[in-house]
């Protein structure tokens, strides 16, 4: 609304204007010899006015808008005097005056009655020469109100930029009067170089305890302790030289005697002749505590990462050591300062280059945790290795964590687990064996007793059932030997799936020869996998057996399946037994678990057949409905990188 009013008060004096100026270009008593221009100069100052109808009103409170106005105005004025009067001195004289006097007011209304009393001094001039008793005396009496109208023109445009600039400063003064109290910083103004306090904020009140009236007036010493005078006198020094300081070991006394830590920063700020200090000053408290915190934290973690006794260490994405707990130290005989900055291969393995199977290039590619099992050349020992990624907020790898456990002594018994679940297989299996073996073994028996009696040609053909009987042992026997002999790694070989396959069949055959089950087999060409034979055997010998257990005497149906996928062979042992119920599900593999009534089993099977898979990098599943039947289905990757 005020930029509003502005605008047409303006408008109004300019119309007010247009027109004395106007009547003194065409009707003054010093006529134009030029009269196009002059018609030209009063056109052009009639469209500026009704241009500025369609200028925004924001645009009126603008000083450079409003500048450029007055100064437009006061060419157009000039020019047209010159052309109405012939450059009569006295009027550009008395103008001008008017253009100062409205410059350098600072009251309107002083300004008007100043006006009016030029313009009747003017007038009296005027008369005294004689000017105002002639007969062309208008354009002389058009001159006493051109001089009150032009100085309320300029007035008002003064007067309204100056108001406009005092409310400005005004708000300003209050924005910073807003800062200055309403800052969680304690603000302090002091005299130079004096070191009087000339004023503080709330917060000077809240956090000292003291009140506006105590500390204005004081020197600035009140708020030190009385031995620090020498201390807080060289900090004021070096701000008045340097016109800046700051300073975190110098603590404020409160009323009360206590003492607050501050982080305090003291500025020189100079005004004309004088200056003065301005002292701001942080509460450190809660800093304080925190960082307290911070260290705690900090002694509590590298307790916790020292007292780990598996080897810890953190490392760069260049393999570079960058911590290492005392377990590492203590397994490599060394110090703390030799190990760090250097290859993690370099120095714990003497290589050129990263360990093949390293868990730590895995999780640099993948950003993602991994794991491997590295058992040492030179050594008995097996470490199993985890890498852990240490990412940005952005998530970037900064760093990786190495964290290796010695399970030399874990896979020692390990393997002793399977042995024993081994053995414990074959004493299952021992009574069909038994009679399989006792079968042949008669008949070499039988054999051997007829060779004897009969002639030579007859004997022959006794002898070729020998033979055949003495082969029929070797296998069962052969059988029995891959299976119970423990793996090592150096006897890893190819492995048809199929053959084991088949061969564990049999085995489990030969133990449940009384049971009803058919076998259907539904075996495709696979390629082989490179395995110890046993292991892989016993895998499918603990889950025919289930199959045909869970089948419970009765008659029922056992399919093996075999087939290839892309980077991997599929084997699905299932059945139509009793099935598993839904609650088990998820416990089948625990070692110990077993539904089996007490002396029935040992609920060892299924753990070793789930630690065997994925120690060859396959997956095993299980779909089981009870009372329909369960399907086991394995995976077994073609090669096996890391064995």
């Amino acid at each position: 609304m005020a930029q509003e009013n502005k605008k047409k008060i303006t408008i109004l004096l300019r119309w007010t204007v247009i027109i004395v100026t106007s009547y003194l270009i065409l009707f003054g008593r010093g006529k134009v010899v030029d009269q196009n221009l002059s018609h030209l100069l009063i056109f052009c100052y009639l469209i500026s006015n009704i241009l500025l109808y369609f200028i925004p009103n924001p645009w009126f409170s603008k000083p450079k808008f409003f500048y450029t106005l007055v100064i437009f105005d006061s060419a157009v004025v000039s020019l047209g005097m010159y052309l109405s009067e012939k450059m009569v001195s006295d009027f550009y004289i008395v103008f001008f005056l008017i253009v100062i006097f409205a410059s350098i007011s600072r009251n309107f209304k002083l300004l008007m009655i100043l006006g009016t009393l030029t313009a009747l001094t003017y007038g009296l001039l005027l008369y005294s020469w004689g000017l105002l008793l002639t007969g062309e005396n208008g354009s002389y009496f058009l001159r006493i109100p051109f001089i009150f109208i032009m100085t309320a023109f300029y007035g008002y445009i003064v007067q309204t930029l100056t108001k406009e600039k005092r409310q400005e400063l005004t708000l300003s003064e209050d924005k910073y009067k807003g800062l200055f109290e309403n800052s969680n910083d304690g603000i302090i103004i002091l005299k130079a170089p004096s070191l009087e306090i000339l004023d503080i904020n709330r917060e000077v009140v809240n956090s000292l305890g003291y009140s506006k009236e105590e500390l204005i007036g004081k020197e600035i010493f009140i708020l030190f302790k009385p031995e620090n005078r020498g201390k807080v006198e060289d900090y004021f020094t070096v701000v008045g030289e340097k016109g800046v300081s700051r300073e975190d070991e110098l603590s404020l006394r409160k009323k009360d005697g206590s003492l607050l830590e501050v982080d305090l920063s003291t500025n020189r700020i100079d005004l004309g002749e004088g200056s003065f200090y301005q002292m701001i000053f942080h509460d450190l408290t809660q800093q304080r505590k925190l960082e307290k915190k911070i260290r705690e934290s900090k002694r509590n973690l590298e307790a916790i990462f020292d007292g780990i006794l598996d080897q810890l260490s953190i490392q760069s994405p260049e393999y570079t050591i960058l911590r290492v707990n005392k377990a590492v130290i203590k397994h490599y005989s060394t110090t703390y300062e030799a190990l760090i900055g250097k290859k993690c291969y370099e120095a714990y393995y003497q290589r050129d280059i990263p360990c093949e199977k390293c868990p730590l290039t895995i999780t640099l590619e993948t950003k993602q945790p991994s794991s491997s099992i590295l058992k040492l050349s030179d050594s008995e020992s097996t470490y199993q290795i985890h890498s852990y990624p240490i990412l940005d907020e952005k998530g970037n790898l900064i760093s990786m964590i190495e964290y290796v456990k010695d399970i030399t002594e874990q896979q020692r018994l390990q393997d002793q687990l399977i042995q024993s679940e081994k053995l414990a297989g074959i004493g299952i299996l021992a009574s069909g064996i038994a009679h399989e073996i006792n079968n042949p073994l008669s008949g070499i028996i039988g054999m051997a007793e007829l060779a004897l009696e009969e002639d030579t040609l007859k004997s022959k053909d006794y002898l070729n059932e020998i033979l055949t009987c003495g082969k029929r042992i070797s296998e069962i026997v052969n059988g029995l030997r891959s299976y119970s002999r423990t793996a090592k790694k150096e006897e890893f070989t190819e492995v048809d799936i199929n053959e084991i396959l088949e061969n564990s069949l049999r085995m489990v055959q030969l133990a449940n020869k009384s049971t009803q089950v058919e076998v259907v087999k539904q075996f495709q060409t696979l390629q082989r996998i490179e395995a110890n034979p046993g292991e892989i055997q016993q895998v499918f010998t603990n889950l025919i057996t289930n199959a045909f257990q869970a089948i419970n005497g009765k008659r029922g149906r056992v399919t093996l399946t075999t087939r290839s996928l892309k980077d991997s062979v599929e084997v699905k042992v299932s059945d139509d037994g009793v099935g598993i119920p839904q609650k088990f599900l998820n416990k089948i593999f625990d070692p110990f678990f077993t539904t089996k009534k007490v002396g029935e089993g040992t609920g060892l099977g299924l753990n070793i057949v789930y630690r065997l898979v994925t120690k060859y990098g396959g997956a095993i599943e299980v779909n089981s409905k009870e009372g329909l039947g369960t399907t086991f289905s394995i995976q077994f990757p073609i090669r096996r990188d890391n064995l």
